[in-house]
């Protein structure tokens, strides 16, 4: 299957390419490695948590389901 590459340029004053430069150097990167990992990290899609089972249960480790609320529930509200 054939890949397409797309070619960008990008221009910037000569003061906002000194900072770039700076900050490429300061991560040991080159100036070009510098800006497509910032334009790859604008675009790549928000990391989104994963559905998992409730925090407080996870807390309350071998205990499962009605069993871990029930004794929840009677400690926090008296039920």
């Amino acid at each position: 299957m054939p890949t397409t590459q797309r070619i960008i340029s990008i221009v910037a004053d000569r003061h906002l390419h000194e900072r770039l430069r700076a900050e490429a150097l300061r991560q040991g990167k080159s100036v070009s490695r510098f800006v497509r990992d910032l334009v790859e990290e604008r675009v790549r899609p928000p990391r989104t948590r994963r559905k998992g089972g409730s925090a407080l249960l996870g807390l309350c480790g071998l205990a499962h389901g009605e069993l871990a609320s029930v004794d929840i529930d009677r400690e926090l509200y008296g039920r």
